[in-house]
């Protein structure tokens, strides 16, 4: 079952490990998955950060650096205390839940992670990256270790339609 937790953009501020530069987005279509009992499945479409005609724009710079970063997403943070409230209701109503995080960035990919949700003080809500799981592919719907055997026979520099 599927709960949409906001429709509009939120601002979104990613950190990485390691001392890499953060990065701010805006998150559209936040939508909260109860997929497996107890197992819930956040979900951020972050794809309108690659939609910018500025391409020297922070949005747009930010995608491509997460496009490139996901395995070093260290944590997400979304300051709006509607998607907390809203995060915090189903959180509770699920006997020990768990918590992942799909970030959709079309066509870059859709990446998986383990979180661990964490209330900020001056409101909004923090979710921590415990591992990352996998990175799907949008066009084929696989993850990336199946895609890279096939990788050799396209030409990345060929213009596509």
């Amino acid at each position: 079952m599927k709960y949409s937790l906001r429709k509009t953009p939120s601002h979104l501020h990613l950190t990485y490990k390691y001392g890499e530069a953060n990065g701010g987005l805006l998150g559209r279509n936040l939508v909260l998955e109860v997929v497996d009992g107890n197992l819930l499945t956040l979900e951020i479409d972050l794809s309108a950060n690659l939609l910018a005609r500025n391409k020297q724009s922070p949005w747009y710079l930010d995608a491509v650096d997460l496009s490139s970063n996901y395995h070093k997403l260290k944590s997400l943070q979304c300051p709006d205390n509607l998607v907390r409230t809203r995060l915090i209701r189903a959180w509770e109503g699920v006997a020990d839940p768990r918590l992942r995080l799909r970030l959709v960035l079309n066509p870059r990919g859709r990446y998986l992670y383990e979180v661990a949700p964490h209330s900020l003080f001056m409101g909004g809500i923090q979710l921590d990256v415990q591992a990352f799981l996998e990175e799907e592919s949008e066009t084929t719907g696989t993850s990336a270790e199946t895609e890279a055997s096939h990788v050799e026979e396209v030409d990345p520099h060929e213009k596509h339609a």
